[in-house]
């Protein structure tokens, strides 16, 4: 693959506000913001957004903590290595010396730490939806989840979609599409010398099919939208589909929050 162009030929935009530029961008699609509709201290945990005249639920959930650094991570990484060690003890990193290549089952494990964690916001979000829905009285499955990665690279997106998917399959049933969304951490694909950023949903089999052509309008929409607050930029800097994530991972640089 070839590199991407160095600095001054991309350089990632100023930092934004994900929370509060997603709020704005529903709103000018015709969205609501739901804590707008409810009383100032509702019984229930409710989602973000409502669609109402087709009954669409969603929530945003933004990740912006890198989770490979937290004292949970450490500790299962620790382990994960001494076992590397045991069973491998000839292996080596490749500063010291070695070729560097871990087993075939180190990934697998090596991921599996990861999924606790994102477990937790996942399943946080299908409650909100489905109280949210209940409150509603909206009983179609249009529920949507989406998920803004801001600062872990530590699992490439395909990977970080595949952990998410295992989640939902097993008892999320209020989530209907999960979107993985970039908004300041671009990725890198193969066979583009441009940053990408990503708007990626993923479907569950209940869903309607009218959902699938809504879901890929308002993707359309915020694309437009994110050009008119972070400036113009070209069609191909925009990844519309988890297919083209094969092989792509994050862009590790640093993301100036105010």
């Amino acid at each position: 693959m070839e590199p991407l162009p160095p600095p001054p030929k991309w350089k990632p935009h100023d930092p934004i506000p994900v929370e509060s530029t997603f709020n704005a961008f529903v709103e000018k699609v015709g969205g609501k913001i739901v804590s707008n509709l409810l009383p100032k201290s509702p019984e229930f945990e409710n989602a973000d957004y409502l669609f109402e005249t087709i009954g669409v639920v969603a929530e945003l959930k933004e990740l912006q903590t890198e989770l490979d650094k937290s004292d949970y991570y450490r500790k299962n990484f620790d382990i994960l290595i001494k076992k590397l060690m045991s069973s491998h003890p000839e292996w080596r990193p490749s500063l010291l010396g070695g070729d560097g290549k871990y087993p075939d089952w180190f990934y697998p494990e090596y991921l599996r730490i990861f999924r606790p964690p994102i477990a937790r916001i996942i399943k946080k979000a299908n409650r909100q939806i489905r109280e949210t829905k209940r409150f509603f009285n909206i009983d179609t499955p249009t529920g949507i989840m989406v998920f803004v990665n801001d600062d872990f690279v530590g699992v490439p997106p395909k990977q970080m979609m595949a952990l998410a998917s295992s989640v939902l399959t097993e008892s999320c049933s209020s989530i209907d599409c999960f979107v993985y969304l970039t908004i300041n951490r671009y990725i890198e694909v193969q066979g583009s010398k441009m940053a990408n950023l990503i708007w990626a949903p993923v479907y569950s089999d209940r869903i309607m099919p009218s959902m699938h052509q809504f879901i890929n309008d308002l993707g359309a929409k915020w694309f437009d939208y994110l050009q008119i607050v972070i400036g113009p930029f070209d069609e191909s800097e925009k990844i519309n589909s988890a297919n083209a994530l094969d092989g792509a991972k994050c862009i590790s640089h640093n993301i100036r929050r105010a």
